[in-house]
């Protein structure tokens, strides 16, 4: 599956300052890489981020949210934001904020 070039482009840009991130090619996308924890990503023409699933009815349907579902399956943890929604800087920003929130408490884990 193609995926958005020119969002990853904009995730690099935006995670580049960040210590501990990693790009990686993952099924159907490519993903990013908080100390070895899946951060966000970019799926199709969307942004993938990683969430506590606390929070996930919070932040269903905002900016157009949706759940990841893969092979018929979706989880609490993981959504979907179009692209469109995260064109502008401030609102990559605050859902990568939440993405590092979440992920940023979790240890890192060991290189392979």
């Amino acid at each position: 599956m193609a995926f958005d070039e020119a969002l990853r482009a904009r995730l690099r840009a935006h995670l580049g300052a960040m210590d501990g991130i990693a790009e990686k090619p993952m099924v159907g996308g490519i993903g990013f890489m908080l100390r070895g924890n899946l951060l966000c990503g970019v799926m199709g023409p969307d942004l993938l981020v990683r969430l506590a699933s606390r929070d996930f009815d919070r932040y269903l349907g905002e900016d157009g949210a949706g759940p990841m579902v893969m092979g018929g399956r979706s989880s609490r943890s993981w959504m979907l934001v179009p692209g469109t929604s995260v064109a502008g800087e401030p609102e990559m920003a605050r859902w990568i904020g939440r993405a590092t929130e979440f992920v940023g408490r979790m240890p890192a884990k060991p290189s392979k």
